[in-house]
C-alpha cells in the first residue's frame, strides 16, 4: 500500500517540479498555482490516479494482507508503517548486514543456505570493504586501517565541527528558491581551538515564519572563522547547502566558497580506514557514533532523525502548539543538532587514539 501512495506523491510531485523548473520566477504567483491546478485536472493524469486508487481498494478489501516477500520495496521510496510486522528483528552477524551488498549477491547466499557473515564461505566474491567486514564480525573486533593517521594529518587547528538541519520544500516559500531546494533553518557548531582544548560551542535556531537565510548565514558566518579545517559527516550535503546560499546571496559568495575549501569529510575517513561489527553495514552517524563512542548514541532522544527536525521546527513556527510545548519542542532542536556535531568531536577523539 506505501509503494502505491508514495507512486502517486511521485507522479504529483513530478508535475510540481517540471512545473515550477520552467518558471523565470522561481516562487510561484497565485495565477500560476491555478494554472498548476488545471494541469493536475487533466484526464490522462487523473485516469491513472483513479487506476491506482482502485488498486489500493482491491487489496484493502481483501481477507488477507498480500503474500509480498519484504524487500527494498519496505524503505524505498518510504519505510513502510508496517516495516516491523514483515521484517523480523534479525542478528546483527546477518547478511544483509554486509555493506553494499547486492541483491544478487544476498540471494546467491541465501540459495547456499548462508544467512550468518561468519558462515559465509571464504572464497565466495565480496569488495574489499565487504570482505573487511566479514573479517571483522568474524574476529570480533574493529578494523582500523594503517592509513588513518594520515587522513588525520590533514587536520589543521582549530577544528569546527559543523552540522546542518534543513527543510526541502516542494513549494519554494522565498525568493530564489525552486522546489525541494534544502532551506536551512539550523546549525550547531563546536570549537576546539588546538588538540585537547576544551570546547566552545555555537548554535543558532530560526524562531519564525521569515525567510531564516539572512541570519542563518549571518550567524555563521561569524563564527566560522577564516581559517582551520570545518568537520563535517559527508560534508557534500553542508556544501550544497552552501552552494544554495552563495546563489541567494552573491555579495557573501567569496566567503562562503572560502569554507566550502575548507571542509573535511569525516563519513570519508571512516567509510576508508574504519569498521566495526556495531556498524552492521551501516556508516550512518546513528549506527557509527555507539558502536565507536559507547556512552553516547541517538537512542531515546525526542528528535533523532534530521526529518523529524524539520517536521517539528514546522509545528514551532506555525504556532501549531502551546508555549510550554514550543519551549520544549525549541529545545529538543537545539539538544539534537548539538549531538551532532559533539558525535564528531567524540568520534574523531576515538580515531586519533586508534
Amino acid at each position: 500500500m506505501d509503494a502505491h501512495t508514495a507512486q502517486a506523491q511521485e507522479m504529483y510531485d513530478r508535475i510540481c517540479l517540471e512545473f515550477f523548473l520552467e518558471l523565470d520566477s522561481p516562487v510561484p504567483s497565485w495565477e500560476l498555482l491555478q494554472e498548476l491546478h488545471g494541469q493536475l485536472k487533466d484526464a490522462e493524469l487523473m485516469k491513472e490516479v483513479r487506476e491506482r486508487i482502485r488498486e489500493q481498494r482491491k487489496v484493502l478489501a481483501q481477507a488477507k494482507p498480500p503474500d509480498i516477500e519484504a524487500g527494498r520495496q519496505c524503505t524505498n521510496p518510504v519505510t513502510c508503517e508496517f516495516y516491523g510486522v514483515c521484517n523480523k528483528p534479525r542478528p546483527e552477524d546477518h547478511i544483509g548486514n554486509l555493506p553494499g551488498l547486492s541483491a544478487q549477491k544476498f540471494q546467491k547466499l541465501k540459495d547456499l543456505g548462508v544467512e550468518l557473515i561468519g558462515d559465509i564461505p571464504r572464497n565466495f566474491a565480496l569488495t574489499k570493504r565487504q570482505k573487511r567486514a566479514w573479517e571483522c564480525v568474524k574476529n570480533g573486533r574493529p578494523w582500523f586501517g594503517k592509513e588513518l593517521k594520515d587522513a588525520l594529518a590533514g587536520l589543521n587547528y582549530p577544528l569546527y565541527f559543523m552540522d546542518f538541519e534543513t527543510l526541502a520544500p516542494a513549494l519554494p516559500r522565498f525568493g530564489g528558491m525552486r522546489p525541494y531546494d534544502q532551506m536551512p533553518f539550523q546549525w550547531s557548531v563546536h570549537i576546539q581551538q588546538e588538540p585537547g582544548a576544551v570546547l566552545e560551542h555555537h548554535e543558532f535556531l530560526a524562531d519564525n515564519t521569515a525567510d531564516p537565510r539572512p541570519e542563518f548565514l549571518r550567524s555563521l558566518l561569524q563564527v566560522i572563522g577564516r581559517k582551520g579545517s570545518i568537520v563535517a559527516y559527508s560534508k557534500g550535503f553542508e556544501s550544497g547547502c552552501l552552494k544554495n546560499l552563495a546563489q541567494w546571496f552573491p555579495k557573501h559568495e567569496a566567503q562562503i566558497k572560502a569554507i566550502q575549501e575548507r571542509l573535511w569529510d569525516l563519513l570519508a575517513v571512516v567509510r576508508a580506514h574504519v569498521y566495526h561489527p556495531g556498524f552492521m553495514g551501516s556508516f550512518s552517524l546513528k549506527r557509527v557514533l555507539p558502536a565507536l563512542v559507547p556512552d553516547m548514541s541517538y537512542e531515546g532522544m525526542e528528535v533523532s532523525e534530521g526529518s523529524e527536525a524539520g517536521l517539528i521546527w514546522e509545528k514551532i513556527i506555525h504556532g501549531q502548539v502551546d508555549a510550554a510545548e514550543r519551549k520544549r519542542m525549541r529545545e529538543a532542536l537545539l539538544v539534537y543538532c548539538k549531538q551532532d556535531t559533539l558525535a564528531m568531536v567524540r568520534l574523531l577523539e576515538v580515531l586519533a587514539g586508534a
